[in-house]
């Protein structure tokens, strides 16, 4: 009986129990190391002020990670390609948690940003959804790509809103520790666990040349990391005005649930043939929450300042959390099956490369009012809505 109860379940999502082995096998593991991830996105910017007064230092070290991550995912792709997705998994996590390590105990500010740069060397992003792509038919991939979020979306949960409490009982040092356990963890996990298909171990590289369509999606992976890491370096500065870091649950819980909300919806709808609607909606969400956001305490916003920065952070979680399944399956759907890593490994390359360029922008700008971060999102999230209308997938 239970055994029917669960045939009817996978029949009923789409997945074989193969698939389903799969993304459950892979989304435990890369959980593990985004919880570690996200346990210091909303507090980062007040540890880095303990090394240094430079917003631009800051930054960098807050985005830093970004830049090694984006030089390593086509290598880390096209090796996939080559000698399988396991062992490259393996060597990524390795490095992921040898840099939060360090990042742990910096004498200065120059250590943490070198340590953000080794633990950029663990992306692995590419090969992860590389490998769930091997196994998921192109029309159930966006819908892979959320079961794939789910833990992401609990780590992400747990991590933003227990971050700044674990901070404020251990100090920050401690998410940085934690990160690296974790990325142990997920590495032991996926030797134990996830197994790969050999037929997609080849003893060459297939050729690979990306596309207009694939360059366009690019452009946009670019320019909603750009959003996320510009948000995240200025939410605590913003928050902090008005909540305390064992408060900041208050203005993160709404947006986590929004977060999981939408990822869902626009997942499903997507599915259904409008991944182009749903990415044009989301940065146009993105645009909106950047207008809230920086203007929350202004003119007629001004009477409730901490209500209107927490409407703005929740369009930033519906829009950031629409996108980021849709696009990586719309990279795989224009992509040549024999050469999804190297397609997805250029999406992250220049993703992360918006993470970088985010840190980088958003501490130099971090000098001069808020009006210039604000017309620089603004502007990003328009741009990203052009990619999109020049697509021509649906």
């Amino acid at each position: 009986m239970e055994t029917q109860v669960q045939d009817r379940v996978i029949r009923r999502i789409g997945f074989t129990a193969s698939q389903w082995q799969m993304i459950i096998a892979m989304s435990a593991a890369i959980g593990l190391r985004m919880l570690g991830l996200f346990l210091v996105l909303p507090v980062f910017t007040l540890y880095g002020q303990q090394f240094t007064d430079s917003n631009f230092l800051i930054g960098l070290a807050f985005g830093g990670y970004g830049l090694t991550m984006a030089i390593v995912q086509y290598p880390f792709g096209r090796l996939s390609d080559r000698y399988g997705r396991k062992r490259i998994l393996i060597i990524g996590m390795l490095l992921f948690s040898a840099g939060a390590i360090l990042a742990a105990m910096p004498p200065s500010i120059e250590w943490l940003i070198a340590a953000r740069f080794l633990q950029g060397l663990g992306g692995i992003t590419s090969v992860s959804f590389a490998l769930i792509a091997d196994v998921v038919q192109e029309e159930r991939r966006s819908m892979a790509m959320a079961f794939l979020g789910i833990p992401i979306g609990l780590s992400f949960a747990i991590g933003v809103l227990l971050g700044p409490i674990f901070a404020s009982l251990w100090g920050y040092a401690s998410l940085f520790w934690i990160t690296g356990v974790a990325g142990l963890l997920s590495t032991l996990h996926i030797i134990l666990v996830v197994r790969e298909p050999e037929r997609h171990i080849r003893s060459a590289a297939a050729p690979w040349t990306p596309n207009g369509e694939i360059l366009k999606l690019n452009a946009c992976g670019f320019l909603m990391n750009f959003f996320m890491t510009s948000f995240f370096f200025y939410f605590p500065l913003m928050v902090g005005r008005y909540l305390s870091l064992r408060e900041y649950y208050m203005a993160l819980g709404p947006m986590v649930i929004m977060a999981g909300v939408s990822m869902f919806a626009a997942s499903r709808i997507a599915d259904r043939g409008a991944s182009k609607a749903v990415s044009f909606a989301s940065f146009s969400i993105l645009l909106f929450s950047a207008l809230v956001l920086f203007q929350h305490d202004q003119g007629v916003l001004s009477s409730h300042p901490l209500a209107w920065m927490i409407v703005g952070g929740i369009l930033f979680f519906m829009g950031f959390s629409g996108l980021e399944p849709v696009l990586p399956a719309l990279v795989s759907r224009l992509a040549r099956r024999e050469t999804y890593g190297a397609s997805l490994g250029s999406f992250n390359t220049i993703q992360f490369l918006g993470n970088f360029a985010g840190g980088a922008i958003a501490g130099y700008l971090g000098h001069f009012s808020r009006g210039y971060a604000m017309g620089v999102l603004v502007l990003a999230a328009a741009l990203g809505m052009l990619m999109i209308s020049r697509l021509q997938a649906q």
